[in-house]
């Protein structure tokens, strides 16, 4: 533990255990819950703070692993702990513990000089100049949007500082599709069995929860470990595109076959989501990678067998199934839909509003946090009913735009790095990059929250910094073929 941890003396290493030990006993205590939630907590975090100093890389796995069973903990505790300000205070921990170690080993720190990354900071700067928005009237609102910011941008920094090599870059997928992948197994274990006690006695404790999740027929929507039924449907959308397209490039027949078998598992989770938006970016993700490699043989059979099933889907006589009902009317919206209504109805009320305010009403304004710190803002009034929607209306169409420039600016440079690029390993990443940021980021934001939400943001800023340094690593082999993906 000394050699490991740097303890200078026995005595630090010897009170470190005692004092997690002694938490951990404090968490079997019976009688008291939430001081055996706190202390089990503590503990853990004790451990992955020692962890963490010795290897940034396993800390930020760690986070990564947290962000995505955040809120299964909350429901399986009850405790109502802060978990949320914790995940987004890891990347600060993080990347001080990473400018100490390289001040430990001498390390030289630097960012790499990239359009996206410019184009990143210029995104910041104009978050700073939301500050003298006369429409905001709330400066801890700007605060707390603020340190959100900085942040995510601490995340971005860890991960160009962390992929390093082509190795690294390949163990984050593998490690992302993976707790994709559980994610996914538990939605499926929700709806073959049944719902954990403590997620029933979520769902079912709040009558509005309870409606917005309930199916015809008396079934729930499923959410596995995420805090709700489109967060966890968009998630499994893009995660299914990424597999789908690492089961195609695969050279190695058993690895077709895993990645097969994870995407028809995903599918499936976002099918018992129920978010018919997810039905939407799926075939969006698929759609941009036709026409990505129409080229290819293996490509117009995707398309052509996709076509085929889509179609089947449609149209077979199966009419008490609620996934599939559902999922037809992601494509066929019936002659009256009261919730694209009601959304048409905000849009036309919000317009008048963006004309006259080209920079938008202020950081925090709707939803949650304009009721939390701008009551009584004229936005507050009308709910945000996704992440672009939300976006123009803090920020205006000016920060819409820079925001879709960003976004435009990824898939560019993902797409033109898939067609420079001559390793095939590294063709492959690039094309889930620019599938799954455009499935997620442009088609889901249009309609969902996505992308800045918990764990979706470990997808976003990874990618970017994934995006910046892939295309270095470009060593075309002898043979032309790659068989680690």
């Amino acid at each position: 533990m000394r050699t490991r941890f740097f303890f200078a003396k026995p005595w630090m290493a010897v009170c470190y255990t005692l004092l997690c030990c002694g938490l951990v006993c404090v968490a079997t205590m019976p009688d008291y819950n939430k001081l055996a939630v706190v202390a089990a907590i503590a503990a853990f975090s004790l451990f992955l703070f020692a962890f963490s100093i010795h290897d940034i890389s396993f800390g930020f796995y760690a986070m990564i692993a947290f962000g995505f069973l955040l809120a299964f903990i909350d429901r399986m505790t009850g405790s109502k702990l802060p978990l949320y300000s914790v995940i987004f205070l890891a990347p600060f921990a993080l990347f001080i513990f990473l400018i100490i170690r390289s001040i430990f080993y001498q390390e030289r720190l630097k960012i790499d000089r990239h359009m996206l990354v410019y184009i990143y900071f210029a995104t910041i700067a104009y978050t700073i100049v939301q500050l003298f928005n006369p429409q905001m009237t709330s400066l801890m609102g700007w605060v707390s949007y603020f340190r959100q910011s900085l942040s995510i941008t601490a995340l971005l920094l860890l991960s160009l500082y962390l992929f390093k090599d082509l190795k690294s870059i390949r163990f984050f997928f593998r490690f992302l599709f993976g707790a994709i992948f559980i994610t996914a197994l538990y939605g499926c274990i929700q709806q073959w069995i049944a719902l954990a006690p403590s997620d029933r006695i979520w769902v079912y404790s709040d009558p509005h929860i309870l409606s917005l999740y309930r199916l015809p027929g008396g079934s729930i929507r499923k959410f596995s470990f995420l805090t709700d039924p489109a967060n966890f449907g968009t998630l499994m959308a893009a995660g299914a595109v990424g597999t789908l397209i690492l089961a195609l490039e695969s050279t190695l027949k058993r690895t077709k076959i895993v990645w097969g078998a994870l995407t028809f598992v995903m599918f499936l989770g976002m099918s018992y989501s129920g978010t018919r938006t997810a039905n939407i970016m799926i075939a969006a993700g698929v759609g941009l990678y036709v026409m990505m490699t129409l080229y290819q043989k293996r490509t117009r059979m995707l398309a052509l067998g996709a076509g085929m099933l889509f179609l089947f889907i449609m149209n077979v006589p199966i009419y008490g199934n609620v996934t599939i009902n559902r999922f037809r009317t992601a494509f066929r919206a019936p002659s009256h839909n009261a919730s694209l209504d009601i959304r048409l109805m905000n849009r036309q009320k919000i317009r008048p509003y963006v004309y006259s305010h080209p920079f938008g009403g202020g950081v925090n304004t709707t939803g949650a946090g304009g009721n939390k710190y701008n009551p009584n803002h004229f936005l507050v009034s009308i709910p945000p009913d996704s992440s672009l929607v939300a976006t123009l209306m803090e920020t205006g169409w000016v920060g819409l735009g820079i925001h879709l420039v960003f976004l435009f600016l990824i898939l560019a440079y993902a797409i033109h790095y898939y067609y420079h690029c001559r390793d095939r390993e590294i063709k492959t990443y690039y094309a889930i990059i620019a599938t799954m940021l455009f499935s997620l980021g442009v088609v889901g934001a249009y309609a969902q929250y996505t992308l800045i939400n918990v764990p979706q943001v470990f997808v976003y800023f990874p990618f970017i910094a994934i995006t910046i340094k892939l295309h270095t690593f470009d060593k075309p082999k002898l043979s032309g073929t790659n068989s680690k993906i």
